[in-house]
């Protein structure tokens, strides 16, 4: 099991999009979706609404999942074309 005391100070995100992943570990959506090789654009749309569902403020939980799925299904119209 992983020690996560603190024995150095907190460090703060460097920009407004940043979530703490482990004590003084910080990244971003995008740096997720570049590590993991997300190049289609709808389905990065649908990530981000899966990470951050209705924690943005301006949408419910309910809608944010609804607009993931349309994304979803939107990359997989995409593939198809390709």
């Amino acid at each position: 099991m992983t020690d996560y005391r603190r024995d150095e100070p907190i460090k703060e995100p460097a920009n407004k999009y940043q979530r703490e992943i482990k004590p003084g570990v910080f990244v971003d959506v995008y740096d997720v979706l570049m590590t993991f090789e997300v190049y289609c654009p709808a389905m990065q749309h649908a990530i981000k609404k899966c990470l951050a569902a209705g924690k943005r403020g301006h949408k419910g939980t309910a809608q944010d999942k609804s607009e993931a799925i349309e994304s979803i299904k939107r990359s997989i119209e995409l593939d198809r074309v390709i």
